[in-house]
């Protein structure tokens, strides 16, 4: 499976489609983050927030925050529309960006941060082949009220 969707920068336009199913899939992610904190404008190469969609469709399903740094490609933060969840569309948004991050030799190693009491997310990290951060990795760490649990892949395991 593969080919179904794209990512893309986020335009104008956009935000009112995103604004109308953010604030259910920020909750779902366990995040609660306001979409005005997502890093739109941050540098293209180094970090940043794309659209995902449907290949041959013009409206995003979907975000995906990426940060490159020191060989790692971090995922703080992936957001799918209700209706589009549980049908592999966020599985191929970060293979497409894991592929884009070695093909351009940003990254070989990559990491997602999990709300604990996201199971449904722990999966969905697990079966791209992501595995737990041993504690000299990057372990836990707490924000506010939500422990977070790192996730790491690196290209030669995955």
């Amino acid at each position: 499976m593969g080919g179904r969707v794209s990512l893309r920068a986020i335009r104008g336009h956009d935000l009112t489609t995103i604004e109308a199913w953010y604030e259910e899939a920020s909750r779902a992610a366990f995040e609660d983050r306001e979409l005005e904190e997502l890093p739109y404008q941050a540098s293209a190469e180094t970090a940043g927030v794309l659209a995902v969609e449907r290949v041959g469709e013009d409206e995003p399903i979907g975000l995906l925050e990426y940060v490159a740094s020191d060989g790692w490609l971090a995922v703080p933060f992936i957001a799918l529309a209700k209706v589009y969840r549980g049908w592999g569309y966020g599985s191929e948004a970060v293979r497409l960006l894991e592929e884009w991050a070695l093909r351009e030799g940003i990254a070989q190693r990559f990491r997602a941060e999990v709300d604990v009491r996201n199971g449904l997310g722990l999966y969905f990290w697990l079966r791209l082949g992501y595995r737990p951060a041993g504690l000299g990795e990057f372990g836990w760490h707490e924000q506010g009220e939500a422990a977070r649990m790192a996730m790491v892949r690196t290209h030669d395991n995955g």
